[in-house]
């Protein structure tokens, strides 16, 4: 059992030695078959059950509620419940599962202060002045996924996407008068550009049947680093013009132009595990790695006098660099340790940003409270049904 994203969300089914597979029922989240013949999927925030025929693949009878109240991931259609034949329903609870906030940190861990109120955020990016932060962010009501940005200073939020497809990564341009972010609007993710004050209709400017993930824009505007695959491309802008500028033996991914433009620092899992690597820039000559024991998204002091990044324990660490006549880098430094939310989508990149200063990092907290949530076993769940014809 499959689904999918956008106008085709459903449940579908298929064989394995075929590519022929049938829609069973347009619904959001995942979905599990259990002896002796029901579907359990998602609706109106329960699990429900509904005799399955698996010879003509039709459902029958009426769907009964068996759970309340699962937790539900939409970013990955992602529904937390599983059932054994033997009528055993495991379900783990929580609608408020991914609520995060926005949170200012200083260098010791200390908490300074928030932005706005908690919701279901992912992949906080700063202007480079430091005044507005971006995100994308999922309604709880309709989960849907869109891009809003905040004013740093008053927390207020506007609303810049209002497609039911799925816009993440936003990206500010280096005047923070445009976004450019990821859509799952067509058969891949693909990238769009917006005029940051929501006055024009944003504009498809990367497409093709691969997913895109914009990554950072040069300071000069005139290149906009994105992950294609596995691989880190550059639009030449204005022209948009796709170029390839690293291409990846393993996965590549948040690709960061230094503050001279001259550096990317990016991850790979080249080794096995996530490490923060750099190289130069337009040419990509040479590699040096930055991190040590596993790290990944690196973000670049204003000055390009450090790289910050996060390690596999979700420590915040920071590097000393040298950019000027070559590159070099110092011993890692932890400043302490986060509680991010978890990111679990292929669409969430981020989990902090680093104010201009260096002095102050912007982390996606999860909500207090939220870091455990019950598991709930409903027994003999089949008796209240109807038996499968």
């Amino acid at each position: 059992m499959i689904a999918s994203y956008g106008k085709n969300d459903g449940v579908y089914v298929g064989s394995l030695d075929s590519k022929e597979y049938h829609l069973v029922m347009n619904t959001e989240g995942s979905a599990m078959y259990a002896d002796p013949g029901y579907l359990l999927f998602l609706r109106d925030r329960a699990i429900m059950a509904q005799p399955f025929d698996v010879k003509t693949f039709k459902l029958t009878g009426e769907p009964v509620a068996v759970g309340k109240d699962p937790q539900f991931l939409p970013r990955i259609l992602r529904v937390t419940f599983s059932a054994a034949d033997t009528g055993a329903l495991l379900l783990q609870k929580g609608g408020n599962v991914s609520l995060s906030r926005l949170t200012w940190f200083n260098r010791e861990g200390k908490e300074l202060g928030t932005i706005g109120e908690p919701q279901v955020f992912a992949n906080p990016q700063l202007t480079l002045n430091g005044k507005a932060v971006t995100v994308d962010q999922t309604d709880t009501e309709s989960q849907n996924t869109d891009i809003w940005t905040y004013d740093v200073q008053g927390g207020g939020a506007k609303r810049l996407t209002f497609d039911p497809a799925l816009d993440a990564t936003p990206l500010w341009s280096p005047d923070a008068s445009k976004v450019v972010f990821t859509s799952s609007r067509g058969s891949a993710f693909n990238l769009f550009l917006k005029e940051a004050n929501g006055a024009q209709e944003e504009k498809l400017i990367c497409e093709s049947d691969v997913d895109k993930y914009p990554n950072s824009w040069s300071r000069d505007g005139k290149n906009l680093l994105y992950q294609e695959g596995s691989d880190l491309k550059y639009l030449r802008m204005p022209e948009m013009k796709g170029i390839l500028f690293l291409k990846g033996t393993a996965t590549l991914r948040n690709g960061q132009f230094s503050p001279d433009g001259k550096w990317v620092a990016y991850d790979s899992n080249e080794s096995g595990k996530w490490e923060v690597y750099v190289t130069s820039f337009p040419d990509a000559k040479g590699k040096w790695q930055v991190s040590h024991g596993g790290g990944e998204q690196p973000r670049w002091r204003a000055d390009g006098k450090e790289l910050f990044y996060v390690s596999s324990d979700a420590k915040i660490m920071a590097v000393p660099v040298k950019i000027a006549g070559g590159f070099d880098s110092g011993t890692p430094a932890t400043l302490f340790q986060a509680n991010p939310k978890e990111t679990l989508a292929t669409s969430e990149h981020l989990i902090y940003d680093v104010d201009p200063t260096g002095q102050k990092i912007l982390v996606n907290t999860l909500e207090k409270g939220l870091e455990t949530q019950p598991m709930t076993i409903v027994l003999h769940w089949g008796a209240q049904l109807q038996p499968p014809q």
